[in-house]
C-alpha cells in the first residue's frame, strides 16, 4: 500500500496533466510529444471548492450560498462543496474567504471505455470438477474461479454472507436475475446527474453489472456465479452508463458515502492517470491541456475521502489500468485511485492459451496490465483476448452475459476474496483484511515482489482456510 508521498494541502506542487486510460483491453497511446491543444472553453459545469479544513463549516457553506454560485451538493466530511457558477470571476473571489484554499474545475472524464463486450449465449457443456458451482450453465467458462481456487472455499462452505461490497461504477441491472438476489436496492445510490443506479433496461454489455457478477452473481443455477455468492453488493453510480465518464467530485462523495453506508469493502474498476508534462487525452483521443496547478489538487481531494473511508473501516480495492506502463521508477505518472494510499491495487493475469484445459497456466501477466512494484499490491483474473475469446472473463451484463477482459475484471475478483474474508471472520480493519489478501496470496513467481503480480494472486481458499 506505499504509494504516493503526498504533503498535506500544499496544492502548489509541480506541473500535472491527466491521461485516463481504460480499466478493459483497448489500445492506449502513450505517445505525449505533439503539441497540446489549449482548452478555450471549460469541458465542466461545476467546480469543488475545498477547504482546510476535512470538514465543511457552516461559514463556509453560508459563504457560498452569497458568491455567485449555488451549491449543487457537499461532502461535509472531507471539506468539499461542489458549487455551480456562470461568473466569470467566482474562482478568484471564492479564494479571497481564508477557510478555502482551492477551487477547482470539477471535470467530467471518461475513467472507463464505452466499447461493449462480446455477448456469449451457448453455456459450455464441458465437465468440470464438482463444486457448488457447477450446476450454473456458463461455470465451465469461468477459468478465473479455478485460478484463485474459488470452487474449494465454497465446499469448505465459505461463501461471503455477511460481507457488503459496495461497487462504485456505472451502476447495476436491478432486474438481472443472477444480481437481484443479492443487491441492496435500499443503499443503492446515484451520483451522476439524471442516471438512476439502476441501468436502463435493455440486452446489452454494462461495465457496472460485469463487475457486480463476478463479485457476487447468486448460486441459483441460471447463468454464473461470483467468488462471494453470497455477500451483500450495493451499486453506487459514479460514471455514466453512455460514456464511462464523470466528475472527479462522484468518484470522492461515492467513497464517503460507501463508508458512511458500513461498506466492508469498495471496489473501484475505474482509473485515470495524472501525467506531470501538463496535458491529458480525452475520451475522443484529443490531447489537450488545463492549468498545470489543478491536477495536484484533485489528487489531494480524492486522497482526501479513501483517507476517510480507510479510517472509516472501509477496505478499498482498485484496478491498476490497462496502459501497460512500468510504473517504477516512472516519476512522470501517477495513477488515480490505485496509486493513492490506503489502496489495495490489483493487476490482471490470464491463461496461457486456455481451452477448458484444467492443466493450463492461469498466472500469466496480461498483456495491457499496468505495472510496477511500486504501483501493484495483488493481482487476480482479468483475462486478455490476444489468443482465444475463451481467455476473457465471463460476467453478467444487462439482461445477458458478456465476454469481457481488463484490470477492471481482475479487481472483483480480488473484492470477492476479500468478501469471502469479512464473511468467515466478521468486521475487519482495511490493515487485518488486506494483510491477509496478501499473506494467502500465491506466490507464483518467486517469493518476493513481483514486478507484474506484485506480493501474488490471491488464493480464495488459503484465504479462508489459514
Amino acid at each position: 500500500m506505499k504509494k504516493l508521498q503526498l504533503k498535506k494541502m500544499a496544492l502548489s506542487l509541480c506541473a500535472m496533466g491527466v491521461l485516463f486510460t481504460s480499466c478493459e483491453k483497448e489500445d492506449v497511446n502513450e505517445e505525449m510529444d505533439f503539441e497540446a491543444v489549449q482548452l478555450e472553453e471549460a469541458p465542466f459545469k461545476n467546480y469543488m471548492v475545498i477547504t482546510g479544513s476535512t470538514e465543511l463549516t457552516k461559514s463556509v457553506e453560508s459563504f457560498l450560498k452569497t458568491s455567485g454560485g449555488q451549491i449543487v451538493n457537499t461532502i461535509p466530511e472531507i471539506g468539499i462543496a461542489v458549487v455551480s457558477s456562470k461568473d466569470a470571476n467566482f474562482m478568484e473571489n471564492t479564494l479571497k474567504n481564508q477557510e478555502i484554499v482551492s477551487v477547482i474545475p470539477d471535470y467530467e472524464f471518461r475513467w472507463i471505455p464505452s466499447t461493449e463486450g462480446e455477448a456469449v449465449n451457448n453455456p459450455t457443456e464441458e465437465v468440470t470438477p464438482f463444486s457448488i458451482g457447477n450446476s450454473e450453465p456458463f461455470y465451465g467458462y469461468l477459468w478465473g474461479m479455478d485460478a484463485i481456487d474459488a470452487p474449494q472455499a465454497w465446499n469448505a462452505g465459505f461463501t461471503g454472507k455477511g460481507a457488503s461490497v459496495f461497487v462504485l461504477d456505472s451502476g447495476i441491472d436491478a432486474e438481472h436475475p443472477d444480481l437481484a438476489p443479492n443487491l441492496n436496492t435500499e443503499l443503492s445510490k446515484s451520483f451522476i446527474a439524471n442516471e438512476d443506479w439502476n441501468i436502463r433496461p435493455g440486452t446489452f454489455f454494462n461495465h457496472g453489472s460485469h463487475v457486480a457478477g463476478t463479485i457476487a452473481a447468486a448460486q441459483n443455477g441460471i447463468g454464473v456465479i461470483g467468488v462471494a455468492y453470497e455477500a451483500e453488493i450495493v451499486a453506487v453510480k459514479v460514471l455514466s452508463e453512455y460514456s464511462g465518464g464523470g466528475p472527479f467530485s462522484s468518484i470522492n462523495a461515492g467513497i464517503v458515502y460507501a463508508a458512511n453506508a458500513g461498506a466492508d469493502i469498495i471496489n473501484m474498476s475505474l482509473g485515470g492517470t495524472i501525467n506531470r508534462n501538463g496535458t491529458f487525452v480525452d475520451a475522443d483521443g484529443n490531447v489537450l491541456k488545463f492549468p498545470a496547478k489543478y491536477y495536484q489538487e484533485i489528487i489531494l481531494a480524492q486522497q482526501r475521502a479513501v483517507d476517510y473511508a480507510y479510517k472509516k473501516g472501509t477496505t478499498l480495492i482498485a484496478s491498476a489500468g490497462n496502459d501497460g506502463v512500468n510504473y517504477d521508477g516512472n516519476t512522470s505518472f501517477v495513477k488515480l485511485p490505485g496509486g493513492l494510499n490506503n489502496i489495495v491495487t490489483i493487476s490482471a493475469t490470464a491463461p496461457e492459451g486456455w481451452n477448458f484445459d484444467p492443466s493450463s497456466n492461469y498466472d500469466v501477466p496480461s498483456s495491457y496490465t499496468t505495472h510496477g512494484r511500486s504501483l501493484i499490491d495483488i493481482a487476480a483474473p482479468g483475462g486478455d483476448s490476444d489468443v482465444s475469446q475463451l481467455d476473457m472473463i465471463v460476467s453478467t451484463g444487462s439482461t445477458g452475459y458478456y465476454f469481457s477482459a481488463g484490470t477492471s475484471m481482475a479487481a472483483p475478483h480480488a473484492a470477492g476474496v476479500a468478501a469471502l474474508i469479512v464473511g468467515k471472520n466478521g468486521k475487519m480493519s482495511p490493515q487485518e483484511l488486506e494483510k491477509q489478501l496478501i499473506n494467502t496470496a500465491d506466490k507464483v513467481d518467486g517469493n518476493g515482489l513481483d514486478l507484474f503480480l506484485g506480493k501474488g494472486r490471491v488464493n480464495a481458499f488459503r484465504a479462508v482456510t489459514e
